[in-house]
């Protein structure tokens, strides 16, 4: 093959990689978008050039790139400066994983070194869930969140069951395509069986399973707010916070108070405040406040910034910030609050920060570098974090699980909170940023996601859409459009019972770990021995 018809091959696998980012009935393609890469891969290996391995690298950069630039372009809405550099970074990581399994068929040769590759790829995936510059938001199994009919096994091995699957599929049709092409028949016919076997006994099970899942727990009626208050135009400048508040109020009393025990805001729907007398300090709380004093039993979960001051006498956190006149330091967090009818307001603070938006990655050793973090919300430098989830009370028998904006891509995080007693979910973000673009239907999608993984029905109130229900097999029960204001009321189940992936969270990520780390100390061996 020339230059030419590599790179071709090496964009077509990028194509097709994206295609579940932008279209959501296409997630089937990731089941065979690796192949044309794997397919020049073979071609550029048959040279058996001592150069190859720089080769290979370069080959597989433009497939990674192509994926990252085509699925996650609306960033550039925000920043595009910063969209180029996290697509450029994370291909650039991709590529390296993908390009070590070259090393190991140095020693171990090629049939044997492709099946090493799921172990650095999903070793990959668990650590860019759980490293200081996160981003999982195009781990493969992803790519099947509209498809939850036949992921309905994500409740036993989560997402990353998802990327495993995908890539051995991959792998067993590029086997049975090269087995082709030298015309071993009875090889093929073995290969065709296994891929049978691969794709249909996962699919068959999930069917059968979402088939039979009847909900349970008993009901609650939730209302979404959809508010739809422009983030660049309106939420920080063009409208005051008492206005804000005012259209929320609106919002609930729109649709009664009768039946509805919880209604749900969006991130950052109340204006900043202080930690210190959430009960009183603030407008807009007193304002829910007599709303829920008259109508005993509703509740209400909605987003703010907060802050909260340190004592003289307390250690500073290494986000901490000093005030304007130079007094005291505080911490300014992203938070959710639960306000009904006590007095006591319960809230919850962010644990996973967006890297570069809301916190510095590596802020221990490059603090110097906050003051050109982007600047989101109304907020720069780094936002204080939760070192671990929490629940909200709602009653005596419920308790519930806020989940904040892009802690709704990570599946651990929302394992925990069903852990800690959380007996459905609820999302609130924003997503206006992003416009109408494919990344609102991206995080709405994820969410579907969390609800197999968790069995738990999921309630979702972004700014400006999509917001929406989700049952306890992944489906949509209802969901709003883009930029509207609006309400949606939907009585969902609640669960107490615990998945199998709630209980062990990542455990494909964590023996893939523990395999590669093997795989990398037999070839560091086997460079000391030749040596």
């Amino acid at each position: 093959m020339t230059r030419k018809q590599l790179f071709f091959l090496s964009i077509t696998s990028g194509l097709l990689l994206c295609l579940p980012w932008l279209f959501s009935f296409m997630g089937w393609i990731l089941l065979i978008a690796f192949v044309p890469l794997l397919l020049a891969e073979e071609q550029v290996i048959q040279r058996k050039n001592e150069r190859n391995l720089y080769h290979l690298f370069l080959l597989a950069f433009p497939a990674f790139l192509t994926w990252n630039l085509c699925s996650t372009w609306w960033i550039g809405y925000v920043s595009w400066g910063g969209m180029f550099l996290i697509a450029i970074l994370n291909s650039l990581l991709m590529t390296s994983v993908w390009w070590l399994r070259h090393l190991v068929r140095m020693q171990v040769g090629a049939i044997s070194s492709l099946f090493s590759l799921p172990a650095f790829w999903l070793t990959f995936e668990y650590l860019h869930h759980h490293w200081d510059m996160p981003w999982p938001w195009l781990s493969l199994g992803n790519g099947l969140a509209n498809w939850v009919k036949i992921i309905q096994w994500y409740e036993f091995s989560g997402v990353l069951g998802g990327s495993l699957w995908i890539l051995v599929s991959n792998i067993f049709i590029f086997l049975l395509i090269r087995s082709l092409s030298c015309k071993t028949i009875i090889q093929s016919a073995k290969l065709a069986i296994c891929i049978i076997f691969i794709l249909l006994l996962p699919i068959y099970w999930s069917i059968s399973r979402y088939s039979n899942y009847k909900e349970s727990g008993s009901a609650l009626n939730v209302v979404v707010l959809q508010p739809n208050i422009d983030p660049y135009t309106e939420k920080f400048s063009g409208i005051s916070p008492e206005e804000q508040v005012e259209k929320l109020i609106s919002l609930t009393r729109s649709v009664g108070f009768d039946s509805t025990a919880i209604f749900v805001a969006p991130e950052t729907a109340l204006p900043e405040m202080w930690e210190d007398s959430l009960s009183n300090q603030h407008p807009a709380i007193p304002s829910f406040s007599q709303i829920f004093s008259k109508n005993p039993g509703v509740s209400m979960v909605a987003g703010a910034m907060t802050k909260r001051r340190f004592r003289n006498d307390e250690p500073l956190s290494s986000t901490a910030r000093k005030s304007g006149d130079g007094n005291y330091y505080f911490d300014v967090y992203n938070s959710a609050l639960l306000i009904n009818q006590t007095s006591a307001i319960q809230y919850c603070h962010k644990s996973i920060l967006v890297s570069g938006v809301e916190m510095m990655p590596f802020q221990k050793y490059l603090s110097f570098l906050s003051k050109h973090l982007l600047q989101i919300g109304g907020v720069s430098g780094s936002l204080g974090a939760a070192e671990q989830p929490t629940v909200f009370t709602v009653n005596e028998s419920v308790q519930v699980g806020p989940v904040i904006c892009f802690e709704s891509a990570f599946g651990e995080h929302c394992g925990k909170l069903v852990k800690l007693g959380a007996s459905m979910l609820i999302v609130i973000t924003n997503d206006g940023w992003w416009k109408a673009s494919p990344g609102s239907w991206q995080h709405f999608s994820y969410s579907r996601i969390r609800a197999i993984e968790t069995r738990r029905s999921v309630a979702r109130s972004a700014n400006t859409g999509v917001s929406g229900f989700i049952n306890q097999r992944g489906d949509v029960l209802k969901k709003t459009s883009l930029n509207t204001s609006s309400t949606l009321q939907a009585s969902i189940h609640l669960n107490t019972t615990l998945t199998f992936y709630s209980k062990h969270g990542d455990w494909i990520g964590k023996i893939s770990s523990m395999w590669s780390g093997m795989i990398l100390l037999f070839m560091a061996w086997g460079w000391y021995k030749k040596k």
